[in-house]
């Protein structure tokens, strides 16, 4: 897991060629403009999602992936995040690169406008929190394909 803030997304182009297009897309870009909805950046490499999402879970529900890291950037807004320290990693949803998880136990951190997270692929996770009382944050998530072949 890496936390920064979005003005230094261009020091992770070491974590591979697909990191470097979401760090292109990401430098100069003006969030505030993207239209909600999907976001095809490189096919099926590198690809996101903005969405405004009410927040108010009141238990974390923790996921992994495989395939794929997850560059998750709050564009307004708030979010609580936990990591999963331990437990397991469940059975792939179909024709998905989610699995849901059960995490022994969790650490939590909030991140708030022009801060960004990455979970690697097998980093168990639980976005969509609320930090206290339920509200909403947009976010944007982008999906970059670990590895330098495309699938």
């Amino acid at each position: 897991m890496i936390i920064d803030r979005l003005e230094n997304i261009n020091a992770y182009g070491n974590l591979g060629e697909h990191f470097r297009t979401a760090a292109s897309w990401l430098t100069g870009r003006d969030l505030s403009t993207l239209p909600l909805g999907s976001i095809t950046i490189d096919g099926r490499n590198v690809f996101a999602n903005l969405a405004d999402n009410l927040l108010s879970r009141e238990t974390p529900a923790y996921e992994a992936h495989h395939l794929y890291a997850d560059i998750q950037l709050i564009v307004d807004g708030q979010e609580r995040f936990f990591l999963g320290i331990a437990g397991r990693i469940g059975d792939p949803e179909p024709d998905s690169d989610f699995y849901p998880c059960e995490a022994d136990s969790g650490i939590s951190f909030d991140l708030a406008r022009g801060w960004f997270v990455i979970f690697l692929p097998g980093e168990m996770h639980a976005p969509g929190n609320p930090c206290g009382i339920p509200s909403v944050c947009r976010k944007l998530v982008i999906k970059v394909l670990c590895g330098d072949s495309a699938r």
